[in-house]
């Protein structure tokens, strides 16, 4: 019986570690990998002396018999040689509890791997601007495969086999030279016959036909297939080649619109009817779920005499479904395919090639916008004379600076404030106050050094020397910051006001970047700690500044008014003459409100 293989004949690959398939995309030129397991679903994957084969697995209840019909069949299998027909290996029973139908493998996967789950095939036609649908699977190769599938069936259908029988798009297998060939064929009858008699079953507790192939089953093959499970019925070749139209039909609709009828999760019948009929071919409870005729996208243009065909594919009457051979002519009248597959593949290369300045333009363009973020958080995180410096990997030295200054400001209650309110309200709450932070310090020359918590640092004149401006800008800066104040509200607690208190000093600090891996610019100095002391000892909606702040900003710019506050109590340092920095002159109108301000 050449159809017989030993179980010793087939060596098994773990798809689950190394090996791996290829599917290489001709626009691209490269490999993507994709693991046997996803490709070929519930089969297996195994070599033989002949080369790899694909692997069928089913649960061995019983010895199968074969009777006369059987073994004239499986001949006939064996002996089935066109380029749309896949070859039968044979089948392997000599194992107590497993059973093997084994089939050629082909290098490029499924038709269903290629449609939906790997649309890599022309990266061209996305650039082309007749592409109205979107698709990502070309034209030339939906008609190449649409042929093959035709001129298989027809062929099946000529044969002494009559039919194919299962025909779904997992069965529909291309090669390396990208030339679909049908596989499973002739075979449903023997399983559906030994699986109702209870001599195998379907491995892993699935069912013999699965729930995403059960759709491309005919409504009538589907009541014929329930009544076989019970054991009242079976099936002739004509209702099977009727069955075979009506699944070319869902394929053709499938490849035309790149569209999946319906998606239907294998393991939920498993899930929901454990106690499942083990004689049963299909989940019957899933059967409901499809829909009764299929819809037809109005977004794409279709000829018309296509639709015509796929309508009389799906006829609920078998005797108004079209032969294999009226199809065929209906589909070459239609697609229109001129040449091999290969030849297009050519052509399409060379519209690719073509496109390929734009593509670069279009990723080049990305790229620039993918550094042009980059360098927005980097300027974030340092100043950009410092960030300039580190990406050119110069090393930047620790500097002093004779004359800056460093504010602090803090949230007044803000300890309370986050007793009482949720995460997501406090991040809120300080995303909106510190954006707003930042918008008034990007119009002067300050940089925020760094945020924690609720306390915010600011300083001026590092590392960008600025003379005796930097007592400004963080004066101004500081007024425009308690000036938004005046008008904001808790967003979670309406009518609410939210009160913050400020304090800075001016003097000599030292400043440098720290740290390699994340690395940040960091002040040190007297000043520094004088300006949090400041806003520590400070209140709620004011600012205080030191003497040497006072000094200098009230001899060069006269028109910030400040107030003796007088002496106050430093810890660690003793106590220090300080000031309220009130208000700018010409913000103020002759009414006494707040003009020109940023709010």
């Amino acid at each position: 019986m050449p159809w017989s293989i030993p179980y010793q004949f087939l060596k098994f690959v773990n798809i689950e570690t190394s090996s791996m398939i290829s599917i290489q995309s001709l626009h691209e030129q490269v490999e993507s990998r994709v693991k046997l397991k996803d490709l070929f679903r519930s089969r297996e994957f195994a070599v033989t002396e002949l080369g790899a084969v694909i692997v069928e697995p089913y649960v061995l209840k019983a010895g199968p018999f074969f009777d006369n019909s059987d073994v004239a069949l499986l001949h006939q299998m064996k002996q089935l040689v066109h380029d749309n027909i896949n070859q039968f290996v044979g089948i392997c029973f000599d194992r107590r509890t497993e059973f093997y139908t084994v089939w050629n493998h082909c290098f490029r996967g499924t038709l269903t791997d290629l449609i939906f789950l790997n649309p890599i095939i022309n990266r061209a036609d996305k650039l082309k601007s007749d592409n109205k649908d979107g698709s990502t699977f070309p034209e030339n190769f939906k008609r190449a495969f649409v042929r093959d599938i035709i001129r298989g069936l027809e062929f099946l259908h000529a044969s002494t086999i009559g039919y194919h029988g299962s025909l779904t798009p997992s069965q529909c297998l291309i090669d390396s030279r990208w030339i679909l060939k049908l596989s499973g064929f002739g075979l449903s009858k023997l399983l559906y016959k030994w699986n109702v008699k209870g001599s195998i079953g379907a491995k892993n507790r699935m069912w013999l036909i699965q729930n995403s192939d059960l759709h491309y089953y005919s409504p009538e093959m589907r009541r014929l297939l329930k009544n076989m499970s019970k054991g009242t019925a079976t099936f002739d070749t004509k209702q099977a080649q009727a069955a075979d139209i009506y699944a070319f039909g869902i394929i053709l609709y499938e490849i035309v619109f790149h569209k999946k009828l319906i998606t239907l999760d294998n393991n939920r019948c498993e899930t929901e009817n454990a106690n499942a009929d083990s004689l049963s071919i299909f989940c019957e409870s899933i059967e409901s779920l499809i829909p009764s005729y299929p819809s037809i996208p109005g977004n794409i243009e279709v000829h018309p005499d296509l639709l015509k065909l796929m309508h009389k594919c799906w006829s609920g009457m078998i005797d108004q479904r079209p032969d294999a051979t009226l199809v065929r002519k209906i589909t070459d009248a239609t697609l229109k395919i001129s040449g091999s597959l290969v030849d297009q593949m050519i052509k399409n290369l060379e519209e690719y090639t073509n496109n390929l300045e734009q593509l670069v333009k279009e990723r080049t363009s990305q790229l620039e916008k993918t550094q042009q973020h980059a360098e927005r958080l980097l300027l974030e995180l340092l100043p950009k004379s410092v960030a300039d410096e580190l990406k050119i990997s110069r090393r930047v030295d620790p500097k002093n600076y004779k004359s800056a200054t460093v504010m602090y400001s803090d949230i007044v209650g803000f300890t309370s404030l986050c007793s009482d309110s949720s995460p997501m309200e406090v991040v809120t709450l300080l995303s909106g106050v510190f954006q707003k932070f930042d918008m008034i310090i990007s119009k002067h020359q300050c940089y925020k050094v760094e945020t924690i918590g609720d306390a915010y640092m600011v300083a001026s004149g590092v590392p960008t020397i600025n003379r005796h401006d930097h007592v400004r800008d963080i004066a101004s800066v500081a007024i425009m910051m308690r000036d938004f104040l005046f008008e904001y509200t808790i967003p979670h607690r309406p009518g609410q006001k939210l009160h913050c208190r400020w304090g800075f000093s001016t003097g000599p600090v030292f400043a440098g970047v720290v740290g390699l891996n994340a690395p940040r610019y960091c002040i040190f100095g007297q000043t520094v700690t004088l300006a949090a002391k400041m806003e520590n000892t400070s209140l709620s909606d004011k600012i205080q500044i030191t003497l040497q702040s006072y000094q200098l900003l009230t001899a060069r710019y006269p028109e910030f008014k400040c107030s003796p506050r007088g002496g106050v109590r430093i810890d660690g340092i003793g106590t220090l003459l300080t000031y309220w920095l009130d208000n700018r002159e010409e913000l103020l109108a002759s009414n006494g409100s707040v003009i020109g301000s940023d709010r």
